[in-house]
């Protein structure tokens, strides 16, 4: 008898010590699916948040969180390769410029110029990571305009203001870091450099994801009205 009790003791235990078990690995399944976005944005280079969708009415099974994570990674590497594509042909025209020697050393107004009013250009350029060239960026450069009498044409004075915004497509937020211009051909061009970085979101049929790629780097040349 006594064996008999202590045969059920131990079974009652076991089973008292599986319930945690349980519980445990079914939050270990819904952590492991966020955990997995993690390391799949740390391995694309990217930040991405997760929330549930607004039409999800289901607990994903474990074959749809595969087919969910295969089609995320599938457009995070497309998105990676679109970003080095992105930085490769703005470094080669980058350096265009350098070797054809367009590039001003001076950058001062010559002298018996005089001021005119400003003027802006606009330039668009299309990037994107998780929709690739999905988003529009708008580009502006303000710049004074000065008169040359030795070259009987405008010329670029001083740079007044430069800025970037999100213009059309996919992208739900631009974030510029930084911006450089150059005059190049004498005055008559400027080139601008800007960095950013973007936002994108994407909804599935269970989830919403929002990805920052960083790193951007838009390019243009802005010519000054003769």
């Amino acid at each position: 008898m006594k064996n008999i009790v202590k045969i059920f003791s131990l079974a009652l235990a076991m089973c008292m010590t599986l319930i945690p078990i349980a519980a445990l690995a079914a939050d270990n399944d819904s952590v492991s699916f966020e955990m997995r976005v993690l390391r799949l944005a740390e391995e694309y280079g990217v930040t991405i948040s997760v929330a549930p969708a607004s039409n999800a009415r289901t607990v994903m099974t474990a074959e749809q969180e595969e087919a969910e994570l295969a089609e995320l990674e599938k457009r995070l590497a497309a998105g990676k390769e679109a970003l080095e594509e992105n930085n490769r042909q703005a470094e080669e025209a980058w350096q265009a410029i350098l070797e054809s020697g367009r590039l001003d050393e001076e950058t001062s107004v010559l002298e018996g110029v005089s001021p005119r009013a400003t003027h802006t250009v606009y330039r668009y350029q299309t990037i994107g990571s998780y929709y690739p060239d999905g988003t529009t960026i708008r580009c502006y450069v303000t710049a004074n305009r000065v008169y040359s009498d030795e070259r009987s044409r405008y010329l670029w004075g001083s740079v007044v203001a430069t800025g970037s915004s999100l213009y059309s497509g996919k992208g739900s937020a631009w974030k510029e870091t930084d911006c450089e211009t150059q005059k190049i051909d004498g005055g008559r061009t400027l080139y601008v450099q800007v960095w950013g970085d973007l936002e994108e979101k994407y909804t599935s049929w269970f989830k919403e994801y929002t990805v920052t790629s960083k790193g951007w780097r838009l390019w243009y040349e802005a010519r000054c009205p003769a």
